[in-house]
Parts: C-alpha cells; structure tokens; sequence
C-alpha cells in the first residue's frame, strides 16, 4: 500500500485547505501543546515531545562566539550606522541558516523601535535614535527571509526556502495623540501643549476648545490592584481647570472603568481609549471624523467604588454608563 496522501502536504493546494485538513488531524492536546511557547532554559526534547510545544524562547543568557573581538563588533556598529544594505542582507542569511538548523522557522527580528529616551529600560534592543537609520535596518528582513518573488501572493507571509526564517518587525513606536493631533489639524490651526495649566492661563488664551488626556499610570497585574480607582494626578485638577474655561473633550487613558463622575458635569465630551497603545493616530482618526465612533463599553462604569462589584444583571444595578453604552456617529470627513 502507498503512503496516506496528506492533503495539508500538498503545496498545490490552497492554504486554507492544507490548514483545515492539518487541524482535523490533530488531537486536542497538540493544539493547545501548538499554542505555547516555554523558556529554552526549562524545555527538554521530553517535554516538548510530551507536550507538543510549538517553539521557544530565549529570554537571554547567550553570548557571542569567543573569537568575536571587541574590534569586530565595534566594526559591525559603525559598518551599521553607515546603513551598509549588503551587510544587513548577509546577517540576515547567517541568522536564518543558524536558527532555522535548531528546528525554529521564525526569528523574534528586527526589532525597529525607535529609541528616543534612554531612560527606557529597553533601549538596547533599539538600532538608533535616528528613524531614518532604523528603516535602513529592515533590510536585514530581506536576509531573513529571502527576497519576495514576482508573483507571490499578496496577504501571505513569504519565506523562501528551508533555510529562510519567518521575521518579526516589532516593537514599534507610534505617534502619540498629540503628535496625531499635528499631523491631522489643517496647518493653519494652532496647536498650544500644555501639560497642567491653570484656569486664568486658560481663559487668558481664547481657545475655541481643548483636548485633554488623563487617565491612569502604567501597571502591570498585582501591581495595579487598587481600592480606590482614582485618576492620576494632575487628572483631576487639569479637568476642572480645562474643562470650566473652555469647551473640552476629555480622552481617559485607563485599562478599567476609573472614578470620573466628580468631573462628569464638567466635560462636554467623554472618550475611552482604554489602552491604544502606540499609535495616536487611531484615537485622533474619530476625534476628527475621519471615522466614526462605534465602539460600546464592555463593561460596567461605576459612579463610586462603594458600588463595586457591580455588574450588569445585578438587583442593585445603578451605573454612570452601563454595560454596552456607547455613542455612534458618522464620519464627517470625506474620504
């Protein structure tokens, strides 16, 4: 008897197919074992036979090759820094050869961030401070994973060959509402920061109105457990200064529901961005009507912390915004 045909084998078929067929193949245990990435200081060829683990990852600890002289990395550097495309091209190749021989068909690379403080404790990841010099960077992705074909289909990512590595562009640094706010206003309009500016200064200025951004200070897990919600300082008082001298909309930056009904009466108009992450420009996109708003809350806004919990389908249920309030508009913006 032949060998069973395979159709997620078959490189003529669609990918769609090969996927659908490869997943009904596999047991339920091997998808979640697909799903999970472990440290390489804690897997074994055991445990990831035992538990069909789809990759891992270095966290650190590697170091470079003894004969790598201090001159030869100084020289790498400086070679970089002078954007030299051939150069990137062929670590590129060198690293997709060494990764892809651990079984790995993937690289955590490049990372193009811009670092612009130093004071970010991730700086050392970053190629430059000069975006111009980061974009040159990205030509190592060509080494990685070979030069995109004519023909190849678009919407799929492109590795060129068994000894090519998928590539991982990361870590972007995006705009930040103000910048997006510059970049999208007509050139005539003004735009006038100012971090926590008082009342009289406010209506000293004959603003015809104000974007203010308050919110929440950066957490992580435990570390942002809280029994109070309140707003970061200056929130509160830039709200109040703002808001009662001029017309205001107010963008809260949080990753839950904070107190904010003290201030409700103040602002003329309320934004969720919740956590945007990096890129301003999608808040400044509704802001102006490039876009309209659409999104409904997935959860609960409490008026106090005395509520809480207070969820939807609760006897007692009496929030500022319930669960699935939202506004929708329509963009005004021709497109």
């Amino acid at each position: 008897m032949g060998e069973e045909y395979m159709v997620y084998k078959d490189a003529k078929q669609p990918i769609g197919v090969r996927v659908k067929d490869l997943l009904s193949r596999m047991t339920l245990e091997e998808k979640i074992g697909q799903m999970a990435q472990i440290d390489r200081v804690a897997a074994t060829a055991d445990i990831m036979k035992k538990h069909y683990l789809g990759s891992i990852i270095s966290g650190g600890g590697s170091a470079p090759l003894p004969h790598a002289t201090a001159a030869d990395w100084v020289k790498m550097v400086n070679d970089f820094q002078k954007g030299d495309p051939d150069l990137l091209r062929r670590i590129g190749n060198a690293t997709a050869v060494e990764v892809r021989a651990t079984g790995i068909p993937f690289a955590f690379a490049p990372c193009i961030a811009v670092c612009r403080d130093p004071r970010w404790g991730r700086c050392y990841e970053s190629y430059s401070e000069d975006p111009k010099i980061v974009e040159e960077m990205t030509d190592i992705i060509l080494g990685l994973q070979g030069e995109i074909s004519n023909g190849s289909e678009k919407g799929v990512p492109y590795v060129a060959g068994k000894n090519k590595v998928a590539a991982c562009a990361k870590h972007f640094v995006g705009t930040t509402i103000l910048s997006a706010i510059n970049s999208t206003v007509d050139k005539n309009t003004e735009v006038v920061y100012s971090e926590n500016p008082d009342s009289e200064y406010v209506k000293s200025q004959n603003f015809n109105y104000a974007v203010v951004v308050v919110g929440e200070h950066p957490y992580t897990e435990t570390k942002g457990d809280s029994k109070t919600l309140t707003m970061a300082d200056p929130g509160p008082d830039v709200i109040r200064n703002i808001c009662g001298a001029v017309k205001c909309v107010v963008i809260i930056i949080s990753g839950r529901p904070i107190v904010i009904e003290p201030y409700i009466t103040e602002i003329d108009a309320l934004v969720a961005a919740w956590l945007p992450g990096s890129e301003g420009q999608g808040v400044t996109d509704v802001l102006f009507g490039d876009y309209g708003f659409t999104g409904k809350l997935p959860r609960t806004w409490f008026k106090t912390v005395d509520q809480l919990p207070t969820n939807i389908g609760d006897s007692h249920y009496d929030p500022l915004f319930p669960f699935g309030f939202g506004l929708t508009t329509k963009a005004t913006v021709s497109r």
